[in-house]
């Protein structure tokens, strides 16, 4: 079955490979990741959502610890090349930030805007070996505010029962 077309996404399934353009020049796959890197996927609500810039902020302060647990962040933002390289400048990002112009890739993971008007967020952990591990959607980005040692402490578990 062909995964890059459609997934049902929840915890267990095999991640649906992508490839995006980063702010900072040149593509990322998803699929490098495999067999290297645990992966946590954030998925930015919108450009001017302050809870989530906090989150990625966060993120970014922790990317060291997230580094030690053996794991890679990527940002995906729904925007153009500019406003993704904005947002990487506001968030001071130590990590990728992946512009989806088109959104294609939040519809892949079934974030599609909730009655056609507030956009769906979501942070997700893909395993070394593509599995989704943790999952959390959303369409308020205030849970956002305690979700970054939430993730560190998920992904330092995956690690335990390597």
């Amino acid at each position: 079955m062909n995964q890059t077309n459609t997934i049902e996404a929840k915890i267990g399934v095999h991640a649906p490979d992508f490839l995006l353009p980063a702010a900072a020049g040149g593509n990322v796959q998803l699929s490098d990741y495999r067999g290297k890197a645990n992966l946590v996927l954030f998925f930015v609500r919108e450009f001017n959502c302050a809870s989530c810039r906090t989150h990625v902020t966060q993120l970014g302060r922790l990317s060291a610890q997230f580094q030690e647990a053996g794991t890679q962040i990527l940002v995906i933002l729904g925007g153009a090349q500019q406003e993704a390289q904005e947002y990487a400048r506001l968030t001071n990002a130590p990590f990728p930030i992946l512009y989806d112009p088109k959104r294609r890739i939040y519809k892949l993971y079934e974030l599609e805007k909730y009655l056609l008007l507030v956009q769906r967020t979501a942070s997700l952990v893909v395993d070394r070996g593509g599995t989704i591990r943790y999952l959390k959607r959303t369409t308020l980005p205030i849970v956002w505010q305690q979700e970054s040692r939430e993730l560190l402490g998920f992904v330092d578990s995956l690690n335990d029962g390597a």
